[in-house]
């Protein structure tokens, strides 16, 4: 047995809140971090020297994740606790109030045993940056999450198991039961007579969490679930450990289908202001950074033992632009006269109104679109030209927003 965990021995997955979406591999993950920690206060009184007691306060666990762009928005899909893409593409809005479990399987060794698999529940969408370094390098995804729940399933409980059920027809806020012995939960050590970890109910697009005795039961000696008031189309979400897979064996894969890689010769990036409508293509840049952030509040509520309150206040989308100097034709679209070979350029004419398309494609000859971004409403922020002795002028002009459409569909990009 090897004493330290390599990297191929594991496999991230993601499990949407809400919705109807099965639990799917994390592909072309290039870096995983995740971690846990413990706000507490020291509780004193007046007569006493040493403290009484710890106030432990609820957990703050946030995980990181950079993947590199490939074939499939499945992963975009499954942040926004979507089964398929929405008209007109994905919007900051739709990962507003989608949370999603990212568990680790780790393993021995590649293809080996499984040891234990790392879980961060209910997470929720921070940030994500789409990067390309420079002209030659692999175009890469960023994600930051954050949440408040942190476990380590090993020995007899470390399988994570997730299955999903659909109430079938002929319910009406009736009882309804489901059998689950393959394989059956294990109970949890830390929680007497505890076998399921969560059971969630989606009900209308409404992600409901449940609660024991309350809302459903549990009877160990028949792996009975019984949910207490049950709709026909309700889908019943249920997560627990177990000591196998079962018989349907190991869920996670390696994905040889898509692609596995896209670098920055497959990307077209274009800039127009919406008042001109001339689009230019950005032909002479270097390097390309879009960065998304969701301002979340993060607040517990009386009651409950987790930060609840995770609406978003406001989004920040920055774009950084990097190349070379040469006729200032960023510029020109800046001043909202693209093409027209102006004379003076004057940020205090700049315009506010731009629009930043990313598009993503299959190789360097562009032939099968993959992936688009786009961005409204853009403004210039900053422009810095520098060189050094004896190098050439570089040009880097920064801009921001408040929106990014992401999309597999060429005309949603275009329109």
């Amino acid at each position: 047995m090897n004493e330290i965990r390599h990297a191929s021995a594991t496999k991230p997955r993601i499990v949407a809140y809400n919705g109807d979406s099965n639990a799917i591999d994390i592909d072309r993950a290039q870096s995983f971090s995740g971690g846990i920690n413990q706000p507490q206060e020291n509780i004193y009184e007046i007569g006493r020297l040493d403290k009484m007691a710890v106030d432990l306060q609820v957990l703050e666990g946030s995980v990181s994740l950079t993947q590199l762009e490939h074939d499939s928005i499945d992963f975009y899909l499954a942040l926004a606790n979507k089964t398929s893409l929405p008209s007109g593409g994905l919007q900051l809005s739709d990962f507003d109030d989608a949370l999603f479990d990212i568990y680790s399987v780790g393993k021995d060794k590649f293809g080996g045993s499984v040891e234990q698999t790392l879980w961060f529940e209910k997470l929720s969408l921070n940030s994500l940056t789409l990067n390309i370094a420079d002209a030659e390098s692999r175009i890469e995804r960023s994600f930051e999450f954050a949440g408040d729940f942190f476990k380590i399933l090993r020995y007899g409980s470390k399988y994570l198991i997730y299955k999903g059920y659909t109430v079938p027809s002929g319910y009406s806020v009736s009882a309804w039961t489901q059998v689950i012995s393959d394989p059956a939960p294990v109970v949890n050590p830390n929680v007497a007579g505890k076998y399921i970890e969560r059971v969630v109910r989606v009900r209308a697009n409404v992600a409901t969490e449940l609660e024991l005795t309350t809302d459903y039961t549990w009877v160990n000696g028949t792996t009975t679930l019984t949910i207490l008031a049950a709709t026909t189309g309700d889908v019943i979400k249920v997560f627990y450990a177990a000591a196998s897979w079962g018989t349907a064996g190991d869920p996670t894969a390696v994905n040889d289908s898509d692609t596995y890689y896209i670098n920055a010769d497959s990307v077209t990036v274009t800039l127009e202001s919406a008042s001109q409508a001339v689009e230019l293509e950005l032909d002479r840049l270097t390097s390309l950074n879009i960065t998304a952030t969701l301002n979340r509040i993060s607040e517990a509520v009386i009651g409950l033992q987790e930060k609840f309150l995770k609406n978003v206040e406001s989004y920040d989308v920055t774009v950084a632009l990097n190349g070379r100097v040469k006729d200032a034709t960023i510029q020109e679209v800046l001043m909202g006269q693209a093409g027209t070979s102006f004379g003076v350029i004057d940020p205090n004419f700049f315009k506010t109104d731009l629009i930043l398309r990313v598009k993503v494609f299959d190789g360097p000859q562009k032939t099968t679109f993959k992936t688009g971004y786009k961005i409204t409403g853009l403004n210039f922020t900053d422009n810095n030209q520098d060189t050094n002795a004896n190098e050439f002028w570089s040009d880097a002009v920064n801009l921001s927003s408040d929106n990014l459409l992401i999309s597999d569909q060429l005309s949603d990009i275009d329109a």
